[in-house]
């Protein structure tokens, strides 16, 4: 089921917080802008026939995307949006640091 079924006139949907939803835009004209929405944990699913949508402003935390490219022609727009890296790989880079600061102190320690 997709998370945004709705009419197809122009929606802007402001300051949202969207958590674990699936957006299935592929091959569809959207009408719809993001401004300042949250999304996290979210599959969004784009292809080179979605047209019409807009994200400007908006936060992807752990999300199935890592960037979105403007396409003025199919009417895409993308401006200061923030994606930040799946939690995992940030604990991941987190551990990694730890252990090698723990291994250097316990190397000088020798």
């Amino acid at each position: 089921m997709n998370a945004f079924d709705g009419p197809t006139e122009e929606r802007v949907i402001w300051n949202e917080h969207f958590q674990g939803q699936h957006f299935d835009f592929r091959g569809k004209i959207i009408f719809t802008r993001f401004d300042c929405c949250e999304f996290v944990k979210c599959t969004l699913l784009i292809d080179h026939e979605t047209g019409q949508l807009a994200f400007t402003q908006c936060a992807f935390k752990d999300c199935s995307i890592d960037g979105l490219e403007p396409d003025e022609a199919r009417g895409l727009y993308v401006k200061d949006n923030i994606f930040e890296r799946p939690l995992e790989e940030k604990q991941a880079e987190f551990d990694n640091k730890l252990f090698e600061a723990l291994a250097a102190r316990k190397a000088k320690g020798k």
